[in-house]
Formats: structure tokens, sequence, C-alpha cells
């Protein structure tokens, strides 16, 4: 295992002088990754890699803080940085309404993104094994994925490397016991209470006792020819982007009537990416609305609203304009820049926005402190932000929201996460500093340029016109 991996995996997915973050659970897989990794940078000294392990604690088993400990020993042993993140993934999830694995997951990504700015890594390492691939294409073959989804995780794909996706779990095993290596097991991962773990422990075991007792390679196989698949047709349909897409005199995204020439495979790409343009939706368009408008053969005339957007066909091209706003909503358009110690009307909405000083905290009344319209911000902080960019604004097009354990979201994200309705999200005003949005008024406020206890502060407070808060 080790050997392959030093001759031909590694030398691929590391270039030299490489810093690389290894995330560590504590469990064998991710145990044996972060001994091969460091027996690499060791017998292989002359290509200058180096590790950086990260570990995560939960919050939710009481075997957490040994596995901690456990890896810190380890790290230590071998003379690398350990960074330990502590949380209450339980309390965390409820509080952003997702399940506990996708709290979870968000969560460790974002602190490693962080580690390795932090660190200077440039790649991470994650423990994905075969058994994982097959779980994950069996996950989304049921779901219903195209290509793209069955084509699996990728060994390399941005910062992320997967260097042990084509062994398996009992290779890992025999490493581990060979090497000496200790870990831990989460007896979580045995119980079926998760799709992913009923496909693990109930659906790939059948498959494997009654259809094919290789079906874990088989699943990889397929994958990576999919993959093969998806890398030649994303190039294609980036060719074709290039040649159907456009702007209107609007700055509507549009693709011309010949792009219905294209076969489907092609043509169903450039939907999808057109629409995410205008949506701002990663997931891009579902196959009920791809197949709609594929069904609209380029004949003009044809329109239908979907999520967040209307498309319709006219003589000139395919047309994917955002959702309507009424009359009401368009005078709402508005970016006024904020200055310390003034307050500014908001146009056409009855209120004002101020910026002012602690000291007139005071003439806050409780009602407002209750409906989350008001913000407080360092002083010191704050003034970083330069006098012109700081603005009270409508929404527009890259607004995001940074969380202290979360990192970036994107400001539909946490409308949607609020439960704000479409319509109301244009007539929400915002605090921002360019695309950075600070404080949604009534609804959330960011992690950024909060104040401590010792900090000046700053506050910013929304009220009606008469002084008395919305």
């Amino acid at each position: 295992m080790y050997e392959q991996l030093r001759k031909y995996i590694l030398p691929e997915l590391i270039p030299s002088g490489t810093r690389v973050m290894v995330a560590v659970s504590g469990g064998p897989d991710s145990m044996a990754l972060s001994h091969l990794l460091w027996r690499y940078t060791q017998e292989e000294s002359s290509r200058g890699v180096s590790i950086v392990l990260t570990h995560v604690h939960h919050g939710v088993r009481r075997e957490s803080d040994a596995e901690a400990v456990m890896v810190q020993d380890m790290a230590k042993k071998w003379n690398v940085p350990c960074l330990v993140h502590r949380f209450n993934a339980k309390r965390y999830a409820e509080s952003m309404g997702q399940s506990f694995q996708e709290a979870a997951r968000e969560w460790r990504y974002a602190r490693w993104k962080e580690d390795m700015l932090k660190e200077g890594c440039s790649l991470l390492a994650t423990a994905h094994h075969l058994g994982d691939q097959a779980e994950t294409i069996l996950y989304r073959l049921l779901r219903g994925s195209g290509t793209a989804g069955l084509a699996g995780m990728y060994p390399s794909k941005g910062s992320i490397i997967r260097p042990l996706l084509s062994f398996t779990k009992a290779d890992i095993l025999n490493y581990c016991a060979r090497e000496a290596v200790p870990y831990a097991l989460d007896d979580s991962n045995q119980e079926p209470v998760y799709v992913r773990n009923r496909i693990r422990l109930e659906l790939l075991p059948e498959l494997e006792r009654s259809y094919n007792s290789r079906i874990q390679e088989t699943l990889g196989r397929t994958g990576e020819l999919l993959r093969w698949d998806e890398e030649y047709i994303t190039r294609q349909v980036k060719a074709a982007w290039d040649q159907y897409h456009y702007q209107d005199s609007q700055g509507t995204i549009c693709l011309k009537l010949d792009v219905f020439k294209e076969p489907a495979a092609i043509l169903s790409r450039l939907l999808r990416k057109a629409a995410m343009q205008v949506t701002q939706e990663p997931r891009g368009l579902g196959f009920t609305y791809v197949a709609m408008i594929m069904a609209a053969q380029g004949k003009p005339g044809w329109s239908q609203d979907l999520p967040g957007m209307r498309v319709k066909l006219t003589d000139e091209g395919l047309q994917f304009c955002r959702s309507h706003i009424d009359a009401g909503q368009k005078a709402l358009n508005y970016k006024i820049p904020l200055v310390i110690g003034q307050s500014v009307e908001i146009p056409g909405s009855g209120m004002v926005i101020s910026l002012l000083k602690e000291w007139n905290l005071s003439s806050v009344n409780s009602h407002t402190k209750r409906e989350n319209k008001i913000a407080v911000f360092s002083s010191d902080l704050l003034t970083q932000v330069s006098k012109q960019s700081l603005v009270c604004r409508t929404r527009q097009e890259g607004d995001k929201m940074w969380f202290k354990g979360v990192g970036h979201k994107s400001l539909k994200k946490v409308f949607q996460e609020a439960k704000i309705a479409d319509d109301a999200r244009n007539r929400i005003p915002l605090i921002a500093d360019e695309a950075e949005v600070l404080w949604i008024p009534g609804v959330r406020q960011s992690g950024l340029y909060r104040a401590d206890n010792e900090d000046e502060k700053i506050v910013c407070i929304l009220t009606s016109r008469i002084g008395r808060s919305i």
C-alpha cells in the first residue's frame, strides 16, 4: 500500500515543496493516512513536503476527549503541528436548522480552510477510501444524480486530495496493524440511522453477498470512467458557452436560439449554467425544469416562471430573468454612504438608519433591541472600512456574510435559513462593506467587526422616521 502511494499516487497529488493539512478524526482511515503522509515526508525528504494535522472535537461522544489526546500525542511524537478545534455540533446544527451531519461537515470544512491559510498549506488531505467512494456513488444513484454526481469523489479537486480513494477498508486496517498505528472506533458509524450509514451497513453488504463480491471495485471503476467522460463534457460545455452565451442591453443572461441544436448532454448543462448565473444557486436547476425548457424546442413566445427567475424565448434568444419585482420594490433601490454620528432616511421606506457612538445607546428603547433592529460593532475594526464603502443598500449579486465557526455564506442562503420570503428580500435594507454584508436588520448580524466587551463600540440602529423602532 505504502509503496504504491510513494511511487505513483503521492508524487501526482502533491507537488514538491507543498505543505499539506491532514484532516484527522482519530479513526483508522485518517490515522493511517496521517502515518502514510508523515512516513512519505521522512523517506522522501528531498521533495520538501511537510504536513500539519487538524482535529475536530464535536462535543458529542464521551470518547472524544481521549481521541483528541491520541491525535495530539501522535503529532508530538512525529514533531508536526497539530490543531484541535472544539465545538458543540448538536447545538450548532439546531441553531442553523440543519441536520447534524450537514452542519458538522460544513463547520469542519470552514475550520480546515482557516487552518490552511493560517499554516500556509495549499492542500487538504482527507481519508476517503474505496468503500466511501462506492457508498457515495450508490447514494447519488438513489437520488437520481447525473454523470457529474455518479462520477463520485475526485482523487484531486481544487485544494482537496484523497490519496486513499483506490484502497479498501481492509487495506487500511491491515496497514494500521502492520505499522502499529493507533486508532479509535466511533460506534455511531455502526448505527443505521442515516441513509449513508444504511447504504454502508446494509445495501453494500447485500450487493456483495448476492450480486457482486467485488461491488466496491466495480463502483469505483464506474466512477473513474464517468470522471473521464465528465471532464471531456465540461470542456465541450465551456466552448459551447463561449459560443452561445451573451448579455442583452439590460444585462440579462441569454443564450442564442441555435443552442437548441446542441445534443441534450450539452444543452442541459448550458441551461443549468445560465440559471446558476441568475439565481446563484450552486446546485443548479433541477431535472424537471431543465426538461421543461428543452421541451420548448426554441420556439419564440414560450415563457415559464421557475424558482428565482423567469425564462422566456424571444426572437433574439433564450432569456433568464430575475424574478419579477413589483413597482413598489423597484423604488427601494438605493446605496447610501453611512457616516458615524449621522442618521439618513431610506428612500420610500419610512425608515431611518443611524450610525452612532456608544454613548448614544441609552436612547435606544428595549423594543428595538428585542426585534434585532440594532447592531453593535467594534469602533477600531469598523474604522478599517473606508468611509466610502460602508453603506446601507438593497441586495446585489455576489452578496455574502461571514460567520465565526462557519465561514462565508451567500446572502440567499442566510435568507433561506431565516425563512424570509422571496418578495420581502428585495425590500430589506442591508449594511454592507462592498459585497460583504455586515448586518440584515431584524434577521442577523455577521461575525465581522463585532465588538468585544472592552472595545469601544459603534451602534447601527434602524428606526421609523418619527423615531419609533420598526
